[in-house]
């Protein structure tokens, strides 16, 4: 069950990403999925076809969008960029002047990366 939420979430953000990149019927069906929280029979009834075909969509779309992120790793920099800024406010946070410093020197590397 837990597997499964963690694979929902990171297809739900994945769509937030890349999302623009399907295409509109692929981007309805998902828009439904995530964000009005529909089955996929309630979808199927919806837009009016079966309830198969939803699941296609849903199958084919997380293909593409796993696919768009092994190529520009958009979620896997958000992540690390999410962690490296947890970092810098757990070490600002100490009161000590040698973490103060090492957390300006994460962001000052952070800023100045050069692969945007």
């Amino acid at each position: 069950m837990k597997q499964n939420l963690k694979k929902r979430v990171r297809f739900g953000r994945l769509f937030d990403i890349y999302g623009g990149l399907l295409t509109k019927k692929q981007q309805q069906c998902l828009k439904l999925y995530f964000h009005e929280d529909l089955s996929l029979t309630e979808i199927a009834e919806e837009l009016e076809v079966s309830r198969q075909a939803i699941h296609d969509i849903l199958k084919r779309s997380e293909q593409l969008l796993e696919k768009h992120e092994n190529r520009l790793e958009l979620l896997l920099r958000e992540d690390s960029e999410r962690k490296m800024m947890e970092l810098v406010l757990n070490l600002l946070e100490t009161g000590d002047a040698s973490k103060k410093a090492r957390a300006l020197k994460i962001l000052n590397k952070m800023c100045s990366k050069d692969d945007y």
